[in-house]
């Protein structure tokens, strides 16, 4: 089993992978693929983005999250709902939770019944050299 690759439709988007050869059932948008340099002539990117941040003190936590979250989701609304998740003490699991809600709701709201896969992590970092 196997799927079938279209080229992006134009400059600017992905290339997608089928499970049909008439590209009418679902597709998975790709346009990075770590690693995999085979894809590069239809537009897969095999070399991430890397952004670097250096920890500091006053830095709380992390939010690493997929392009379904940010679709529709800004940044300071991501830490504001992490943020008070985490002041009230309800932990980093149940902040991820209400991060991926809230993004599913915007998804409904702006999109329908489509939305884009959502997938969140919140890291509590002060609590990874905690005891040190």
């Amino acid at each position: 089993l196997g799927g079938f690759v279209s080229p992006p439709p134009e400059e600017g988007l992905s290339a997608r992978v089928w499970l049909d050869c008439n590209y009418s059932q679902i597709g998975l948008a790709m346009s990075r693929s770590i690693g995999d340099h085979a894809v590069k002539k239809i537009g897969v990117i095999a070399e991430p983005e890397i952004s670097i941040h250096e920890l500091r003190d006053e830095d709380d936590f992390m939010i690493i999250a997929t392009d379904g979250v940010w679709e529709f989701v800004s940044s300071q609304q991501a830490v504001d709902i992490v943020a008070k998740d985490l002041e009230n003490g309800l932990g980093s699991s149940v902040a991820c939770q209400h991060l991926i809600e809230a993004a599913a709701a915007m998804w409904h709201e702006n999109e329908g019944d489509y939305r884009d896969d959502i997938t969140a992590l919140v890291v509590k970092v002060k609590e990874l050299w905690k005891n040190e």
